[in-house]
């Protein structure tokens, strides 16, 4: 089963920006990292209807 996942870049306020919608999760932990390489803010990718975050890049410490 190919789930949807929403990638979103968090911004210095917190909130969320949608970044772009893609099936798979292989094809979405490409696109998450492809992504992440615009900027230095983190970056999450979540399946909405479970309203799970599946991974998170440039994630500050």
């Amino acid at each position: 089963m190919n789930r949807e996942y929403d990638a979103f870049e968090v911004l210095p306020d917190g909130t969320l920006m949608w970044k772009a919608s893609v099936k798979g999760h292989e094809d979405a932990i490409k696109k998450l990292k492809e992504i992440a390489k615009s900027n230095t803010n983190e970056f999450r990718l979540l399946h909405l209807p479970t309203k799970t975050v599946i991974a998170t890049i440039n994630a500050k410490t």
